[in-house]
């Protein structure tokens, strides 16, 4: 058994097992590996843009950074202040003063933001996984069930081809000051005169 040359190929044990890098392993006879959805050039400069953060992008200077830091953590965890104020060594106070700051509300902000996107790009990955499947599944609904659960099935399938119906918008419109069109026949006229009334 020799080492692959490229450090992103897997390694290839003696019982045809494959150890990609980050540990997963594949064993003989198991299904391909799904190939991993290469993000765009933007997609890849917004990820790489979020994730390198520098001393500068803090909102206050690193010393002030830390006891914030920790107090968020803590509050995450789900400590209250008094349980804060021993683990810290600070006063309720202070941990309250802290957790009313500028710098307190950009940082959880922050790190709830990432954790939900992370979260949202987890779940996304799983249901594009899948969606071959779902629509597998509704396209047999189509022939099973009642002839209402087919009927819905059908919209679905129509719906997510592009076949939606129009959505129909209600207009309505109206003219102040009103608008009268008279009809004057006198010799040679090309048209009606129409006579309006302004705003």
């Amino acid at each position: 058994m020799s080492l692959p040359s490229d450090p992103n190929e897997p390694l290839r044990l003696v019982d045809g097992s494959l150890v990609y890098p980050g540990g997963r392993v594949v064993l003989p006879g198991s299904p391909a590996p799904d190939f991993v959805a290469i993000p765009t050039h933007r997609e890849a400069q917004r990820i790489i843009t979020a994730t390198r953060r520098k001393l500068g992008d803090l909102p206050e200077v690193p010393k002030t950074m830390n006891a914030i830091g920790a107090i968020l953590s803590y509050s995450l965890f789900g400590l209250d202040d008094e349980e804060i104020a021993i683990a810290t060594g600070l006063s309720v106070d202070q941990i309250g003063r802290i957790k009313m700051s500028d710098p307190y509300s950009q940082m959880h902000e922050t790190v709830v933001r990432t954790v939900l996107d992370s979260e949202t790009d987890v779940v996304r990955d799983l249901l594009s996984k899948n969606a071959k499947r779902a629509a597998a599944v509704m396209v047999d609904a189509l022939d099973a069930g009642n002839r209402s659960d087919r009927m819905a099935a059908a919209r679905d399938v129509l719906d997510r081809s592009g076949h939606r119906p129009a959505d129909v918008v209600e207009h309505r419109h109206r003219v102040d000051g009103g608008l009268v069109i008279e009809y004057v026949k006198r010799g040679v006229v090309d048209g009606p005169t129409i006579d309006m009334e302004g705003i």
